[in-house]
């Protein structure tokens, strides 16, 4: 295990759904951006149109009512930008369409650091979006981005490079082994962007959920040594490998 002490320059966020990139790694986007200056990009894979208990709400409206909660949590962290691919909700597939949109927007972007969900789960189970979304995201950076020869109209017509990402840090992992240390203001400011997501986060008043935020990042920050933290599962790309060859040649 160990300390996460090199901060993203540029850092691209896959999340499935409105909320899960906040609760994954919220505190660690807000700590990153307020003391190195890290530029943080979300990309929502879909619009959350099915996440609710309410029969009287139709998908649109509760689609426009969660993309505004996105961008006002984003908001709060401090995110430079959301990219809304509008997938619907429970419909994330890994398809060719679904790896160039993430391609796009790494290289667009251009990041050296990815976050996602862990899409690899031996003990539990997970919602099917969350296992697409951390594959799609993890295969884009690692077999297809830096490449000329993947999604080449892109390069031809878009105006895009190809470009190698370096990391990948997975939140949501059953076997983390890389932390950031964290202080109380990253525990509130997650706390206030989660609650920008008032159409899922109405079981608990805010002081309950920083709370609750306080408690598991205190249980996570034991394992480290620290008094709190968010737990991760480190990936370094491929260096050395044969595809990084190519790509500096």
């Amino acid at each position: 295990m160990q300390l996460i002490t090199e901060p993203a320059r540029t850092a691209l966020v896959v999340t499935p759904h409105p909320d899960d990139a906040e609760g994954g790694c919220g505190a660690t986007m807000s700590k990153w951006i307020k003391e190195s200056g890290s530029e943080f990009i979300v990309v929502m894979c879909t619009n959350g149109d099915k996440g609710t208990s309410d029969r009287e709400m139709e998908p649109e409206e509760l689609a426009a009512i969660r993309e505004k909660e996105q961008r006002d949590a984003s908001s709060v962290l401090g995110v430079k930008d959301v990219v809304f691919l509008a997938h619907p909700d429970g419909g994330l597939e890994d398809t060719l369409e679904f790896r160039g949109e993430v391609v796009r927007t790494i290289r667009r972007y251009r990041p050296d650091t990815i976050f996602c969900i862990d899409p690899y789960r031996s003990k539990s189970h997970t919602h099917r979006d969350h296992r697409m979304s951390g594959q799609v995201a993890l295969d884009s950076a690692f077999s297809y981005a830096w490449s000329y020869l993947h999604f080449q109209e892109q390069i031809s017509q878009e105006g895009l490079n190809p470009h190698r990402v370096e990391r990948a840090f997975l939140w949501g992992s059953e076997s983390p082994d890389s932390f950031v240390e964290l202080g109380e203001e990253n525990l509130t400011m997650k706390a206030e962007s989660l609650s920008r997501h008032a159409s899922q986060m109405r079981n608990r008043q805010p002081s309950e959920r920083l709370e609750r935020i306080h408690q598991w990042s205190g249980e996570t920050g034991e394992k480290a040594g620290v008094h709190y933290a968010e737990a991760f599962r480190h990936i370094q790309f491929g260096i050395g490998s044969l595809e990084w060859q190519f790509l500096t040649r």
